[in-house]
Formats: C-alpha cells, sequence, structure tokens
C-alpha cells in the first residue's frame, strides 16, 4: 500500500494503544485497591474512636467503670458491675472481628502489650465514671503489614486518629 491513501490504522497501531491502555488499567486498578485498603482501615479506627467515646460517655451516666478488650484482630467492651468484669452486649458496643487479615497492635504507656488470641477477663484500657480514658496507642494494620492507623489518648479525654508511615513503625 505504498503511494495510496490508506484509510484506517494498521494492526501494530491497534496493539500499541491496546497495550498502552492495559498497562494504564492495570495501574489504575491498583491505586484504586489499595486506597480503598487505607479507607478501609481509617473507617475502622474511626469506628472503633466513637464506640470507645459512646463507652466513655456510658460510663458517666451510669457511674460505672467501661473497659475495651483488645485481641490480636478483634475487641469488645466490658463494664464493671459487683465487683467483676462482665462483657456488654448490646447494639452500640458489642464485639468486633476485624476483617480481611487486619490485625492489631497495643501500646499503654509506651510499653507494648502483647494480645491474646482468646478472651481476657480483664480489660487492658478502661473509662472511669468521670469519662477519665486509659492512656493508650491502638495501631490498625492490613493483610500486608503495609498500612496502618494508629488511635491513641491526646489527653485524659480525648483520642485521635492518623496514618503512620513505615518507617514510624
Amino acid at each position: 500500500m505504498c503511494g495510496s491513501n490508506p484509510k484506517g490504522f494498521t494492526l501494530i497501531e491497534i496493539l500499541v494503544v491496546v497495550v498502552i491502555i492495559s498497562i494504564l488499567m492495570a495501574l489504575g486498578v491498583q491505586m484504586i485497591s489499595s486506597g480503598s485498603v487505607e479507607r478501609n482501615l481509617q473507617q475502622r479506627g474511626k469506628i472503633l474512636k466513637y464506640s470507645i467515646q459512646y463507652a466513655c460517655d456510658q460510663a458517666t451516666f451510669q457511674n460505672r467503670v467501661y473497659g475495651i478488650k483488645f485481641y490480636r484482630n478483634a475487641y469488645g467492651f466490658a463494664q464493671f458491675v459487683n465487683n467483676q468484669w462482665v462483657d456488654v452486649i448490646s447494639e452500640q458496643l458489642s464485639a468486633v472481628k476485624l476483617t480481611d487479615g487486619m490485625g492489631l497492635a497495643l501500646s499503654i504507656d509506651n510499653q507494648m502489650v502483647v494480645l491474646p488470641e482468646q478472651e481476657l477477663k480483664i480489660p487492658q484500657v478502661s473509662c472511669d465514671a468521670t469519662g477519665q480514658l486509659t492512656s493508650f496507642a491502638l495501631t490498625i494494620s492490613d493483610a500486608t503489614d503495609l498500612h496502618h492507623y494508629q488511635l491513641s489518648t491526646t489527653d485524659s479525654w480525648e483520642m485521635q486518629g492518623k496514618w503512620l508511615d513505615q518507617e514510624t513503625q
């Protein structure tokens, strides 16, 4: 077809365009899936933060100590009734098992706490009847251990969530 006026694209041109589009789509999917992991971690952190705040509100309203039991990939709430810890069974403060290979790491007073896989009798973190919360830092990690979201106390009554870089782990 030399010298003639071609109408349309050659097979090579079409293949090059298909390869370029495939590469761009693969990169886009990777970026979207990475963002969803981060959003999921942040969402879990916010849900936990609001649940702890709710437990502290209940501790103040009921004049009773509430506690949070942390496990390697779950958490639950308890209250101190008649000199013993009793698990809270309510819609607002139900036990939560993390999914997608997420894990928890807890430190109290800058000391790492070994989290069990099984039932605890005594919570590691508590909120007393004045609403004062044990000082802690809880890190939620994804299955790859590349993304970390930390929930920590800023003072006796407040918490904040933040992203941790790999270098700070």
